[in-house]
């Protein structure tokens, strides 16, 4: 069966096409302040989805939006995948697994079905997200911090006479003016911190645990750590597209 899978986060929309349990091709990503660009795309389909299915942790007027274009144009009404206690082959450890977002959990999923488990697994997004789970899909727990667009909100809120840093591919670590003294602390500053904390994760751990990146950020922090990772931007839409599928 063909279906649009949509990740709906705190300020974009990523979506793909998948079929039979797999995602096709690499995602497309726009931002809630274009719904109409979004809609081009999907208008623009040469064949037609035969189911919707999505995650949604943001967003609310976009998912909203979403759900009319579908309904209007397509006939199809969206499905939104809630958080499970246990769930494509993945238990979760909070004590409340509500509480956990889906797309962290499907995050796991995708892990498991592209078999890279045991992982951790660091989802850089608006927030940035960390969670230790083994070989058997038992989730160890996880962390959350700020992304790279949280920290630029964050300061500029507090220091609102700082210059917007851009964050570019080659920021060097000493600096020699504000604006990149600033995308220096923010991608150097952040990536050694993933570091520190994939390295505690880690050595935590029984087994060892493969470092898996994913998320809008994930391939510009990769360039800034100093170890390996595995990096695979779309792991919640893929797991988005295994969970339907049996997983033994």
């Amino acid at each position: 069966m063909s279906e649009l899978l949509i990740d709906v986060g705190n300020s974009r929309t990523k979506w793909i096409l998948a079929e039979g349990g797999h995602v096709r091709g690499a995602a497309r990503a726009v931002g809630h302040d274009n719904p109409t660009g979004l809609f081009e795309e999907w208008g623009g389909l040469r064949s037609l989805p035969q189911r919707v299915r999505g995650v949604r942790v943001g967003g609310g007027e976009a998912v909203a939006a979403i759900e009319r274009w579908v309904a209007d144009h397509w006939g199809i009404t969206p499905r939104w995948i809630d958080t499970p206690a246990l769930g494509g082959g993945i238990r979760l450890a909070y004590d409340d697994p509500a509480q956990l977002g889906a797309d962290r959990w499907l995050a796991m999923v995708g892990a498991r079905a592209a078999n890279y488990l045991p992982a951790c697994i660091v989802d850089c997004g608006s927030a940035i997200t960390l969670d230790g789970v083994d070989s058997q899909g038992r989730h160890q727990g996880g962390m959350i911090l700020p992304g790279l667009a949280a920290q630029q909100a964050g300061l500029a809120s507090v220091a609102p006479s700082l210059p917007t840093a851009e964050l570019a591919t080659k920021t060097p670590f000493l600096t020699t003016n504000t604006r990149d003294a600033l995308a220096s602390g923010h991608l150097h500053g952040t990536a050694m911190a993933l570091q520190g904390l994939i390295r505690r994760c880690v050595a935590e751990s029984a087994e060892r645990l493969t470092p898996l990146l994913t998320g809008g950020d994930a391939t510009l922090l990769a360039r800034y750590l100093d170890m390996d990772v595995r990096l695979r931007p779309d792991l919640v839409l893929e797991g988005l597209a295994a969970v339907d599928v049996p997983t033994g």
